[in-house]
């Protein structure tokens, strides 16, 4: 990993720690925070704004020159930039349930290289460059040859919910659990942990999984991101083995994805449209 990498890690670690605890202060206030939508069940509070806001601010006094894209605030993803997600998880997290995180990539070359994911109510942080070793701090810890037996899902409303439930029902078939955490983030922290045995998802955004699928790909476990539709992404983490039920139906999928499952690279070269 190159110098400038390496100050970029430990910023990150530093950020994604700082953040999360500002987040937990709030997550101890839930009375106070008033709840908005950004669309159907889409939530949003100004504890998702503050935190962004907080992100932006600890990467800029270090990085000013720095791009940087979040959730709340969006912003340039054409050049090298930080990817924040400053609460994934919010509907759990205004419901007072531990299970959400802070997820705070940094994308070279159109690709993740560093991810950090904070889970505050559960006292943890994960952070890694792609390459590895991962890091973690706190209650989950990185476990070292677990075999679990429950796999998470995502479960959102652009994902078809015929091609979920094949998805669930072909997994079930192999003899896992089916979990979903409400939380993409907490997930791909817990396959990179070696607490669950992998995790799927359609149809969300790329700065709910880029930092998880750092952590995973420095854990050792395979992960890829395919591109949809409508700008959003499917993370597919998941043993070899597992990938082709993963992915289920392939004529569900969004014609407009390139994805080379020999390389399990990300690809930003997206088709040409006839519209």
């Amino acid at each position: 990993m190159t110098s400038d990498l390496d100050t970029r890690l430990d910023l990150l670690r530093n950020v994604t720690s700082k953040v999360g605890a500002f987040a937990l202060a709030r997550f101890g206030n839930l009375s106070h925070i008033v709840i908005e939508t950004k669309g159907e069940a889409d939530y949003v509070s100004a504890a998702d704004r503050d935190a962004e806001s907080l992100a932006r601010r600890l990467i800029h006094a270090q990085f000013p020159a720095d791009a940087i894209v979040g959730e709340e605030q969006l912003g340039d993803a054409e050049v090298d930039h930080w990817l924040i997600d400053p609460i994934d998880g919010t509907a759990n997290f205004l419901s007072g349930i531990p299970l959400w995180a802070v997820s705070i990539a940094f994308v070279r070359n159109k690709e993740p290289v560093l991810g950090a994911v904070a889970l505050p109510a559960l006292d943890t942080l994960l952070w890694a460059s792609v390459d590895g070793p991962l890091h973690g701090t706190g209650s989950v810890s990185p476990l070292v040859g677990a075999q679990p037996i429950a796999f998470g899902i995502g479960r959102n409303r652009t994902w078809p919910l015929t091609h979920r439930l094949e998805v669930e029902a072909a997994f079930e078939a192999r003899g896992y659990h089916i979990v979903c955490l409400g939380s993409c983030a907490a997930a791909l922290a817990m396959v990179a942990a070696g607490r669950l045995a992998g995790y799927v998802e359609h149809g969300t955004h790329l700065w709910d999984c880029a930092a998880g699928h750092v952590l995973c790909r420095a854990a050792g476990a395979l992960s890829s991101i395919l591109f949809e539709a409508d700008g959003k992404v499917a993370i597919i983490a998941a043993p070899q083995h597992l990938r082709v039920t993963a992915k289920a139906d392939a004529r569900s999928l969004s014609e407009k994805h390139i994805f080379d499952p020999g390389s399990d690279r990300i690809s930003h070269r997206m088709e040409s449209s006839a519209d």
